[in-house]
């Protein structure tokens, strides 16, 4: 995994400029911690992995990149425009070829690994990169329900469904990590000032808070948490 990291950390820099990245996102760590090492699992293979490591032509890495950080509208109108008629060469065809393999959970070397080789078999396929572009958005627009107006997503890819379909923001229940994600591809969720909890998991790590630092995706880490917090979203965003 040595090298992996290392390539990741060389990329960052690139692919944070090519996407725009804000300040805030940390772009080293935004790849560096998705990959396993030794005994530490971690959310495994995405598009930015897949760009850092090489295994998307370098000009057909912006939208990639951009969607690695945060979702923008003009990031969503090209996917909405691009699948329409899905190109096997197109950005969204490469960035949802890639979302096919990931799997946001608790992935281990091997299973990084086997990711790895699958994402490189698409890439030299164009049929089978296709072939799985298309299952993918039909997969993620299916992963979200309504629950009182609002996308709710207990599978990851779900809040990019509601967003291609026309949303504007969603909630994700993330069960590996058992809290909740809120967000959004405008310009912020309003919670700018939200008095998130100070609780940790078992790792002490933060359960509620923003995203690495972003203003369009936070999470709360329980059902109350969650509903000051939609309320405030619902009032700013409808």
């Amino acid at each position: 995994m040595e090298k992996t990291i290392q390539a990741c950390e060389q990329a960052a820099p690139r692919l944070a400029a090519l996407g725009s990245w804000p300040e805030w996102f940390n772009a080293r760590d935004s790849l560096v911690s998705r990959i396993p090492s030794g005994d530490k699992k971690a959310p495994g293979f995405d598009a930015g992995v897949a760009c850092a490591l090489g295994l998307i032509p370098e000009d057909k890495q912006r939208l990639a990149a951009i969607l690695h950080a945060a979702y923008t509208q003009a990031t969503v109108e090209q996917v909405r425009q691009e699948t329409t008629e899905l190109d096997a060469d197109s950005e969204s065809a490469w960035w949802l070829a890639a979302c096919s393999i990931c799997r946001e959970g608790e992935v281990d070397e091997t299973l990084f690994c086997e990711q790895i080789e699958l994402f490189r078999q698409l890439a030299a396929n164009p049929v089978a990169r296709i072939a799985a572009a298309r299952a993918e958005l039909e997969t993620m627009r299916t992963r979200f329900t309504l629950v009182d107006g609002i996308p709710f997503v207990i599978r990851d890819g779900g809040l990019q469904g509601a967003y291609i379909l026309g949303y504007d923001w969603g909630v994700q229940y993330a069960e590996a990590y058992g809290i909740f994600f809120i967000g959004t591809f405008l310009s912020s969720l309003g919670l700018e000032d939200f008095q998130f909890s100070n609780r940790t998991d078992d790792k002490n790590r933060p359960m509620s808070g923003p995203v690495h630092g972003s203003r369009q995706f936070v999470k709360v880490s329980d059902f109350d948490e969650l509903a000051r917090a939609v309320a405030i979203v619902r009032g700013t965003l409808s």
